[in-house]
């Protein structure tokens, strides 16, 4: 009995210490629980997760009692479970754990259970904004973080940005088209037949290939290809390949179609510009023409000076003696026209004297004209007739034409002021700078003029040389005057008649010896120099016409002459002369102003054609030029009666179509 009271005793000893530890465990558990809500109610600015307090570990045998507290309704965070430390175990009695928890048992249902306290809820923490660069939370209240954050990412930006980088590569490609054009068809191999299409678009085409030749064969001409067949391919290697002759046949057949092609089509704008011929010629050399005057706008005038114009139209000089309109009285109204078609001038220019040579540049939009009076003129024609006022009315135009002043005037320099000597002709050149524009008056001084556009496109004329004729030339002649002038080009050479019968050269910049100065004209027996006239097939061959009506042929390189024509039947003074543009031996003369008269000398020294005007209107000027457009010859008259006509060319015959100028006149 006595060692069953014992153990009783400390059972009951024992019981109770443990009942006290639990409750102590509980109250330090419910002092924590609150001191986390008072820390959560706070809510820092910038919270971060608190470690996790280390737990009291209890060293003993037992069993987990959450069990037996099942009906606490206590709602706890999880915790992280770790594993017990081992400790050495206190000395207990020697009873296993189902018999204490039997002992134990009664005491634990006799315990008033204690109030349930409401569960409290903690409150979810707030997520914390962090950073997509470093993982690091920030705020967006702070001004300075944001800023930092901004500043590093365009930085990383600009970093990418300097990553990125253009090679610029530059490279010149070399294209032979004659050489080339052919290189897709030659490229084919052999015992296949190719077929190409076009697709509409002339920078692609499509090719297909058919099926090997095996049975049959096919060919295309797109263009025109040798033939591949096998019997063609007989006697060479059997590979079919095109040869360089054979190219050169297929690029020589390739230009020659084109050309006819160029001629057809050339040939149909040729027949719709003579049916706008709108008179007809009984003239033999003439197919028609069309007349040009002013009209009713002048009483009475007449045409000092004609010239090409731009590629469609005609320069007319008319001196004005009567008119309504009292500005223009003893002045000179030039006006172009359009040579096929009915319509007002195109443009009308007003200059205070007669004038006597103009020329038409189309590179510098310039015309340049020669006065009576000695002075030199060029009107700007890159200015719209806006700017000019006092219009002048015409009657088939709907709106006045603009009344053109020149834009530079010589006449108000104090160089030129003292030479008052009419002026005779004109040559335009091409410069570096501009243009070269070399003048010759009637006392034979030579001036040199350079044209070119500065700023804004302004017109600048400059007077650069003057070259006045050597006493020597006057030694013969108290009334020494020029009566021709005519230039050659590369180098350029002027050639200088007079009413004395004497021609000499000048030169630019040549000083050769081996060229004559001085060549002989026999003035005794022709007469003073009337005409000179370069032959366009031929610079070094001139023909010259004298106030007897002859004609001598020289050269530039002998000082005397090569061929003499003799007197034709009406021995009448040349006024004018020209060479055929599209017959190299043919040319035309008039004489005394109303006998035009067509020679070839292919047909030896006889004249193919004279023909005298019924009317009683003296040609003044005369022009001729060629349109290669058209492939037609005009040939133009100013007349003294104020009219004008231009002419369209009959096509001349010639004997030999292949004989040059120095073959015809050898065999003279």
């Amino acid at each position: 009995m006595s060692s069953k009271s014992r153990s009783s005793s400390k059972e009951k000893s024992s019981s109770s210490k443990k009942d006290k530890e639990k409750k102590k465990e509980k109250e330090e558990k419910r002092e924590k629980k609150e001191k986390k809500e008072k820390k959560k109610d706070k809510k820092p600015k910038t919270p971060e997760p608190e470690p996790p307090e280390p737990e009291e570990q209890y060293d003993d045998d037992f069993e987990d009692y959450e069990d037996d507290f099942e009906d606490e309704d206590e709602v706890s965070e999880p915790k992280i479970e770790e594993k017990p430390k081992r400790t050495e175990p206190d000395e207990e009695p020697f009873e296993s754990n189902i018999l204490q928890r039997l002992a134990t048992s009664h005491l634990r249902r006799t315990e008033a259970p204690k109030k349930a306290e409401k569960p409290t809820i903690p409150q979810p923490n707030p997520l914390p904004n962090y950073s997509a660069i470093n993982n690091q939370p920030f705020s967006h209240d702070n001004y300075e973080e944001r800023k930092s954050t901004e500043q590093r990412a365009f930085g990383r930006l600009a970093k990418l940005r300097g990553l990125i980088t253009i090679e610029t590569t530059k490279s010149t490609v070399f294209t032979d088209l004659s050489s080339n054009i052919f290189e897709p068809f030659q490229s084919i191999s052999s015992n296949l037949a190719h077929a190409f299409a076009q697709t509409g678009k002339d920078s692609s085409s499509e090719e297909v290939q058919t099926e090997q030749a095996e049975t049959e064969e096919k060919e295309t001409q797109c263009p025109h290809l040798e033939s591949r067949k096998r019997e063609d391919q007989e006697g060479t290697d059997g590979t079919g390949e095109r040869t360089p002759a054979d190219r050169a046949r297929l690029k020589k057949f390739f230009f020659a179609a084109t050309q006819t092609i160029r001629e057809i089509l050339i040939s149909d704008d040729k027949t719709v510009e003579e049916n706008e011929v709108r008179e007809k010629s009984s003239l033999n050399f003439s197919r028609g023409y069309n007349p040009f005057s002013l009209g009713a706008i002048v009483k009475r005038s007449k045409v000092t000076c004609i010239q090409q114009g731009e590629s469609d139209s005609v320069l007319v000089a008319f001196e004005i003696f009567e008119t309504a309109a009292a500005d223009l009285v003893n002045k000179s109204l030039i006006a172009e026209f359009f040579v096929h078609k009915r319509r007002p001038p195109k443009r009308l220019f007003v200059v205070e004297s007669v004038v006597s040579a103009m020329e038409l540049s189309s590179a510098t939009q310039t015309l340049y004209v020669c006065l009576v009076d000695g002075a030199f003129c060029a009107f700007d024609l890159s200015i719209t007739d806006s700017f000019f006022k006092n219009p002048l009315p015409w009657v088939d135009s709907d709106v006045d034409i603009a009344l053109r002043r020149p834009t530079f005037d010589s006449s108000f320099l104090a160089t030129t002021i003292s030479d008052a000597t009419p002026l005779s002709a004109m040559v335009v050149t091409k410069s570096s700078v501009g243009e070269d524009i070399t003048t010759i008056d009637t006392a034979g001084t030579i001036s040199y003029w350079v044209c070119s556009r500065v700023e804004k496109n302004e017109l600048r004329v400059l007077l650069a040389a003057v070259i006045r004729a050597h006493p020597v030339l006057k030694r013969h002649s108290n009334s020494f005057a020029v009566s021709a002038f005519c230039h050659t080009p590369k180098p350029l050479r002027f050639f200088i008649g007079t009413d004395t019968g004497m021609m000499y050269s000048v030169y630019k910049s040549d000083t050769s010896q081996a060229i004559p100065k001085i060549f002989n004209t026999e003035k005794e027996k022709y007469g003073e120099v009337t005409v000179i006239s370069a032959n366009p097939s031929d610079n070094t061959v001139l023909l010259v016409g004298f106030s007897s009506g002859s004609y001598s042929i020289y050269r530039t390189t002998q000082a005397s002459a090569l061929l003499n024509i003799p007197i034709p039947d009406v021995s009448t003074r040349v006024t004018w002369l020209t060479w055929s543009l599209t017959n190299p031996s043919g040319f035309y003369a008039i004489h005394n102003g109303n006998t035009i008269v067509f020679w070839d000398l292919g047909h030896k020294t006889a004249h193919r054609s004279t023909d005298l005007r019924t009317d009683s209107a003296t040609i003044l000027s005369a022009c001729t030029w060629h349109s290669e457009q058209a492939r037609i010859g005009y040939l133009a008259f100013g007349l003294d009666n104020g009219s004008s006509e231009v002419h369209v060319l009959e096509d001349p015959a010639r004997k030999n179509a292949n004989e040059t100028i120095l073959e015809v006149l050898r065999r003279l």
